[in-house]
Formats: C-alpha cells, structure tokens, sequence
C-alpha cells in the first residue's frame, strides 16, 4: 500500500501549522441513536476499520522544519462527554491521533482536526463507524452497498491532494460579485466553551416564494440570520458595512474525487437587501445571484488557486517557526473579511436499515475564527440548522427562528447546549 496518505495536503496543512488559539481547528459530528451508547462497543468498530482508513488513523509528527504524519500509536478511546473540557485544554488533540470520539448517554460526538478532513469528505468514515457499531451490537443493518466495511478495499485516491490538481485549471476572477466591507460581533465567551443551538426546518411545510430557494439552504438561511444578528446588535448597522457570510463550498460536486482530504473554499456573500425593506423574493433573488456568480469552475478555480499561492508562500519559509506563525496569522485574517461562516452538507444518505436507528446527524463547527458558524444538514424530511456560537445568550437564533416563521418558513429550536472547542497546540 502507498504510503502518500503520511504526507499532509496543501490545505489541510493551513489548519495543520496554525498555532494560533483563535485559529479553528476542528469540527464535530453529533450522532444519536436509539441505543444506549456503548463506549467500548464503538472503540472495537473503530479498531476494525483503521486498516481500512489508513489516512485516518494518523498524528501529527515533525520531520526538520515541517510537519508530516505518523501512524498513531494505540487504538482510538471513546472517551465519556464529562472528560471533554480537560481533553479540549490539554493541548494534546491531534498528537495521539487526529481526531477524537466521546460518549454520553445516546449519543457519540465524533471530532475531527480539520487538518485531516472536512465536514463534507469524512460522511463516508461516521457511516461506516454507526454500521459497524451496530453490526456489532446485534442490530439487524444491511449494507446496500454505499456503507465501506473494513473488508472494502482502500483506495489511494482517498488521501490524495485534490487542491493541489485545481492549479493549472483555466481560472478567472468572478465577473459580478460584491466585495463588501464585512461588519465585526465580538465574542462574548470567556472561557473558549460554546453554544450549540438546533433549528429544525420541516421542508414540506414551507410555503411561499422562500420554498424554491431551499436546493441550496445558504441563500435562505445566511439572508436571515444576517437579519437576526442586525436586530440584535442595532448599533453594527453602519452605512458601508455589511452582514457577510463565508459560505464554504464543497468542490466535490464540481471536480468530481473521492478524497477525504479537505476539499473546498469559501465563498464570500454580503446581505445587501435587507428582509424589512424588500419583498423576500427580492433579498433571496439577491443573495442566488451573488453566490452564483462565484460558482462557476473557472471562478472556483480562481479561488481555490489563491489558497495555493499562500500555502506555496508559507511552506517555502525556512523554519518550522516562520511557518506555524505565518499560518496562524493567514487563518486569524479571516476573521476580518466576514461575520459568519456557512458551511452546508446535503442529505444524510444511508441504508433504511441503518437510519431506523438513529435519531439525530448533524455537524458543528467551532466558533473560533467567527463569532458564529452555522452548518445546514437534510436529515429525514428536516432541515437540521445548527449554529455554534460564541455570543451571549441566544437571542440570534430565537430571532432567527421568529423570522423564519413570520415568511412562512416554520422553524423551531429543538435543542440548546454548550460544547467546549478542541484546539491543536502544535509540538515545535
């Protein structure tokens, strides 16, 4: 077997030599099942598919003045939920292996280093971990082919570089979008820990001119959550500053891979209609035509081919020092160019067998380079909106949710808790 998934990926490594507190470093997904959850049940279904995801199972390692990948050391712990803020804290996520798994009640909370993966890139690897879980556990599951089990055969191409292959692509700045001065919330969290709230969105009740716009959740969700946090925070309403989402698209579905690997770049959209002084079909109509047009391939590839031209920067410097620093910084700078962050999943696909067991999918991204990120997941019938953020209260989302329904959107908030980050302090 190649041995290429030990070498970091040009975008991964962006996460990877951040060694800034600010800078995000993880995601998590929250997957509940019908079941008492069973930590050493879901440790051995780990340990069967390592071999079968081998660009997974790694840690992080120095070689000279870089970063590499190393084979983790020991199995995977599923640890419980109530150890979660001493292992945030620790410093040592991403040194035993990039990624984590915790345990309460019904439910496992599997976090990922962004480093290793995106939210989009891991589904295949959380199905595969629930399959195998309750396939152990004595449930009656079939695979209907779209599960991998640790008899599937890996392919290289899982760990490969996708980014890297969109450099010589035909590329051209978008030709109609806005580049807004985007408005800054300031955190409210003093101790890094985070709230999580749940929306749910029952897609056949939608009525009005908004139902059209849900294919893509982004054009609907950002507009009225913009409008959500403009209400709460009246004093950032400044002429010249604009509510900006950084919308991060998944470029499998335009440059077809089946990489694990962190494959995507974000978009900017500006909310530059406002809900109370034009008909919604207007500010939505907005928003579809200012994403579109960064959405074309050869826009995509302009993006994308930015990235790279950093990261080709920061990894020519001649210290692993100069590096982590100039990394930080890069990631750190975003904060700057939006208000929040987006990033949308499609529909949880999985055997009927499989999904009769579990009760809630859904990822959460960590508030650390913008007060708020919000994640969009179709899961059995339900827009899932889940925002993760670092503000006071949750005054937004209740807001949110008031909008929704008043433009005949019903939504309602299912679930509130708080979550503590996992950050990577990188070993120098």
């Amino acid at each position: 077997m190649s041995k290429d998934y030990l070498t970091p990926d040009l975008l991964g490594s962006m996460y990877l030599y951040s060694g800034s507190d600010k800078a995000a470093s993880s995601f998590c997904y929250v997957v509940s099942l019908t079941m008492a959850a069973d930590r050493t049940l879901m440790e051995k279904a780990l340990e069967d598919l390592m071999p079968r995801f081998p660009q997974m199972a790694v840690k992080v390692v120095t070689e000279g003045e870089s970063f590499a990948y190393g084979n983790m050391d020991s199995p995977v712990r599923v640890r419980p939920l109530c150890e979660r803020p001493a292992f945030a804290v620790s410093g040592v996520f991403g040194h035993e292996c990039l990624f984590a798994v915790f345990a309460d009640h019904k439910t496992f909370y599997f976090d990922f280093h962004k480093a290793l993966t995106d939210e989009k890139g891991v589904v295949p690897f959380i199905r595969a971990a629930v399959f195998r879980y309750l396939m152990l556990s004595g449930y009656d599951v079939e695979n209907d082919g779209s599960v991998i089990t640790p008899e599937s055969e890996f392919h290289g191409i899982e760990a490969d570089d996708a980014f890297v292959r969109l450099d010589d692509i035909p590329a051209s700045r978008p030709v109609w979008y806005m580049d807004a001065k985007a408005l800054g919330v300031s955190s409210c969290a003093e101790d890094g820990d985070f709230t999580v709230t749940q929306i749910h969105i029952p897609l056949a009740k939608i009525k009005g001119e908004a139902r059209e716009y849900f294919p893509v959740p982004s054009t609907v969700v950002s507009p009225f959550f913009a409008q959500a946090l403009l209400e709460e925070y009246p004093e950032k309403d400044v002429p010249g500053e604009y509510a900006v989402s950084y919308i991060q698209v998944n470029l499998r579905q335009y440059f077809p891979t089946t990489t694990f690997r962190p494959f995507f770049v974000n978009l900017p959209l500006a909310y530059n209609r406002k809900l109370p002084e034009y008909p919604v079909a207007t500010v939505l109509m907005s928003q579809k035509k200012l994403l579109e047009a960064q959405l074309r391939t050869d826009a995509l590839a302009y993006n994308a081919q930015r990235r790279i031209s950093v990261m080709d920067r920061i990894m020519e410097m001649d210290s692993l020092g100069k590096k982590v620093e100039a990394a930080g910084r890069t990631l750190s700078e975003q904060s700057g160019k939006a208000t929040f962050s987006m990033c949308n999943i499609g529909s949880v696909i999985m055997p009927e067998s499989v999904l009769q067991y579990i009760t809630e999918f859904y990822p959460v991204v960590s508030p650390s380079v913008f007060p708020c990120s919000i994640t969009t997941i179709n899961f059995k019938g339900d827009l899932i909106v889940t925002v993760a953020s670092s503000l006071s209260g949750g005054n937004v989302c209740r807001r949110l949710t008031s909008l929704l329904k008043r433009h005949g959107i019903p939504a309602f908030i299912s679930e509130s808790y708080t979550l503590s980050p996992l950050k990577y302090k990188p070993i120098l």
